[in-house]
Parts: C-alpha cells; structure tokens; sequence
C-alpha cells in the first residue's frame, strides 16, 4: 500500500514540474520569443542566459548592467538592464503578432523580475497595419497619438500590462486610397512621414510593461530610447489624443 502510494506521489509530482516547466517561456535564443504571451515577473537573467554566454562581434551584441542607487554611501541595487542586438540572426529574437525583432531591451527590478520588455525592428507598411489589426481584433481600439512627424503610437491599456506601438507609416498609394478612412491620426489625414525617400526603410517599436511600476520605469526611461530618439510615452495623453476609430 505505501508502494503503490508513493508511486502515485511522485507520478504527481513529476507532472506538477513538467506542467510548470511547460509554462515557463523560454529562454531567448531556444525559440522566437513570443511578445504576446509571457508573465511579468518572471527571471529576466534566466531569460536571457543563452545571449548573454555569447560572444559579442559586428554584428551581435548582448549585455548586462546593474544600475546601483548610492543611498547615504551605501549601494543598492536600483534595477537591471538588458539588451540583446543580433544583425540577421539564424532566427528572429522575438516576434509581436507577425513582426519579427532582432533587437530586444528589458529592465528588471533589483530581484531581477521582469517590469518592460521593448525592441525595434524595420517594418513595412502592411506589415505594420497587419499587425495593428492583428492586436485591435483582440485587445480593442487602442489609444492613438501622433508625437512627431511620420511616428505614431498606438497604446493598449490592459488590467495586467501596457502595449506601444510606435510605427513609421509609408504607404503606397494603393495602401493610402485602401485603408484613408481606418488609420487617421489625432490631427486628421492619413499617417505619413512628411520626408519620404524612396530607399528609406520604415521602422517600428514596442515596449510592454507592467504599469504598476511606472515610477521606476520612468526613472531609466533613457534605456529605452532608440537611436530615432524614440522612448515610450508614460500615460503622455492630451486633448488631441483620440481613439481609434
């Protein structure tokens, strides 16, 4: 009787880890990281242990920092950032919805549990309203601002988490006669960079983050910001800001 009961034990046991092991994401490297599905909280260290054991070149780069606060002459840890650029890697990094990102940032608390996760990649135009439609459909209209010419973020207000999207939007004229009446922006008129150049390649950033964390975020707000000059817009809503429609 105690035989079969501890058999019975560990089988349960053995299927506890396997479902928690299950659930747990993988690490970045193992397989595209998916954006629209992971847990906040979870190690950002052990998320990034594979890039981090490579070696850095031209075209790969990863990193860890530690950020400490001096408090009356003694350290402590404020938060903990990572980054991981890989040019045209055997497999993207990470992908939201249909757009693939070979450069991913994340910041950490002292305990190292994950707070914002962001990157950017180059995106056409259909692509990009693919993937717009792609998060409409499942979370709702997002919160649409235009913050400078040619960029426009779109944001997501959820219970648990934020999602931005910061698209530069180039459509064609087939694109542009399409879709004028789904993507105004909050000044009216189809978002459109005003210094189009016929090799330029659009760009797109991402940053989702937990939002009951804010203050410290905004405190190292500058990791985020892009080579563009792009960084996420912390709840900067005006009267100009409008819905999706």
């Amino acid at each position: 009787m105690k035989t079969t009961t501890y058999k019975i034990s560990t089988v349960l046991l053995l299927a506890v880890l396997l479902f928690f092991s299950s659930c747990e994401p993988k690490r970045l490297g193992e397989e595209t990281f998916d954006l629209n599905d992971f847990p906040f909280g979870l190690s950002v260290g052990r998320l990034y242990e594979h890039e981090l054991k490579k070696h850095n070149t031209k075209s790969y780069y990863s990193s860890c920092d530690t950020v400490f606060k001096d408090d009356s002459g003694h350290k402590k840890v404020e938060v903990i950032k990572y980054i991981v650029d890989a040019e045209k890697p055997a497999a993207p990094i990470a992908k939201l919805k249909n757009v693939k990102f070979n450069l991913v940032r994340a910041i950490a608390d002292a305990d190292d549990n994950l707070m914002m996760i962001s990157g950017e990649a180059y995106c056409g135009f259909k692509e990009q309203l693919k993937m717009l439609d792609e998060l409409k459909k499942e979370h709702g209209k997002p919160v649409v601002i235009q913050h400078i010419s040619g960029f426009t973020t779109f944001t997501w207000l959820l219970s648990d988490k934020t999602i931005q999207v910061q698209c530069e939007m180039i459509p064609d004229y087939d694109n542009f006669k399409n879709k004028r009446e789904d993507y105004l922006n909050p000044f009216g008129g189809f978002l459109k960079t005003d210094n189009f150049e016929p090799n330029h390649k659009p760009e797109i950033f991402f940053y989702i983050f937990d939002p009951k964390v804010l203050d410290l975020l905004n405190d190292h707000i500058g990791f985020f910001s892009s080579i563009s000059g792009l960084k996420p817009y912390f709840y900067d809503y005006t009267e100009n800001t409008k819905p999706l429609y």
